[in-house]
């Protein structure tokens, strides 16, 4: 059972070694930059689509709280 521990824990090391070398690379680099600009992208658009939909409820709310008052002062 602990050489099961200490074989993955082995394995961890070595990838996290082999991920070092790979972004320290010139092509790693540019991978890596090229994942973040994107992210970075998405993380925009959707701040956006969320704020859209934020305008959207509130508007919505604020025409019921409308209708709601207009039926209380018809009665």
């Amino acid at each position: 059972m602990n050489y099961e521990k200490a074989f993955y824990f082995l394995v961890g090391v070595a990838a996290g070694a082999a991920g070092v070398c790979f972004l320290k690379s010139e092509t790693g680099r540019k991978a890596a930059v090229a994942i973040t600009s994107k992210g970075l992208e998405l993380k925009d658009r959707v701040a956006t689509m969320a704020e859209r939909v934020k305008e959207t409820t509130s508007d919505i709310v604020a025409e019921a709280k409308y209708v709601n008052e207009s039926k209380s002062e018809a009665k």
